[in-house]
């Protein structure tokens, strides 16, 4: 902020430096002229002043030309530090993530911590805020969710998507694009990486099908806030606990698929407008075929307040037990 300050003094010192010179002459050429009186003289003169004044004009253009070929060699040099050093960090987080066993526990000693504190240090040297304060909140994560004593470190999918918001930002600050991707973008390309990566034959599905499981699978991690170590991958579908322990009184939620459907079940008694319920054993029961996308997303939040409402009642239920 200084530094603006200072150049807009500057750039406002030297255009006020040519205004005073040419106002100054302006003055002086009437009485100097009434002096001089032989026209000659006269014309000598105003040479003179017209040969002082192209010089102070063309000395404060090569001064500004000067400065402006400085700093664009300078942006040219601190664009290539950040390209460097926004890839160093993207390669170094996949790295970490690679290290994943049982899709949240991470073995990581203490040396990768600090290589991730130094790269925030670079960072601040040159990244902007905006960029800078994300990496800081994934770091932060880091260091909140570390066990030195067996050095391993949880991280969930939610904590996943700061990276690639961290690398969308880091488009915006190279000048890649004016404007950042919308929340719900880079939640679909986190969804779409760990239904891959841990439900069976997705491929095999019909998109609508997709799109729904990522849906409740989407609301659990990023809206329920619910640690990937509560949920249980099945190779049709998943189950979801409202703690680590995954016994059947802490499941909360059923979700298996087939190539017609998602069926959604769900602990106690629960309405979801547009869709019919069968009830068993304290349970509710949904079913969402291909051909229901539209319907399930019209009433999307009745079926998040569902799933929150059997997480809130089952986790009461075991409290009270």
């Amino acid at each position: 902020m200084a530094m603006k300050f200072q150049k807009k003094y500057k750039n406002l010192l030297s255009a006020l430096f040519v205004f005073v010179i040419a106002f100054s002459s302006f003055l002086a050429f009437e009485p100097l002229f009434e002096h001089l009186g032989q026209k000659a003289s006269q014309e000598f003169a105003a040479a003179i002043f017209g040969t002082i004044f192209a010089a102070v004009i063309t000395m404060v253009l090569l001064n500004k030309q000067t400065e402006t070929e400085v700093e664009k060699s300078r942006s040219e040099k601190v664009f290539e530090q950040k390209i460097t050093l926004y890839n160093q960090v993207i390669d170094t987080l996949q790295g970490v993530f690679e290290k994943q066993v049982d899709g949240t526990e991470i073995q990581l000693d203490r040396s990768e911590i600090t290589q991730l504190e130094f790269l925030l240090a670079k960072m601040m040297m040159i990244g902007n805020d905006k960029t800078i304060n994300e990496f800081k909140a994934f770091y932060e994560i880091v260091t909140n969710n570390y066990s030195p004593q067996t050095q391993t470190l949880y991280l969930d999918s939610s904590d996943k998507q700061i990276v690639f918001r961290f690398a969308d930002y880091c488009r915006e600050e190279l000048g890649l694009s004016d404007k950042t991707l919308e929340k719900e973008i880079l939640e679909d390309i986190v969804l779409q990486g760990e239904l891959f990566y841990n439900i069976e034959e997705t491929g095999e599905l019909h998109p609508n099908l997709v799109d729904t499981i990522k849906d409740i699978y989407g609301y659990l991690v990023f809206d329920l806030d619910l640690p990937t170590r509560n949920i249980v991958f099945k190779a049709n579908g998943f189950d979801a606990y409202i703690s680590k322990r995954r016994d059947d009184k802490m499941c909360f939620l059923q979700c298996t698929f087939n190539i017609d459907s998602v069926r959604l079940v769900l602990e106690h008694d629960h309405v979801i407008k547009g869709f019919a319920k069968n009830q068993e054993d304290n349970k509710s029961i949904f079913l969402f075929e291909s051909d229901d996308r539209k319907k399930v997303k019209l009433y999307i939040s009745d079926i998040e307040r569902a799933i929150k409402e059997s997480y809130m009642l089952t986790k009461k239920q075991i409290l009270n037990l």
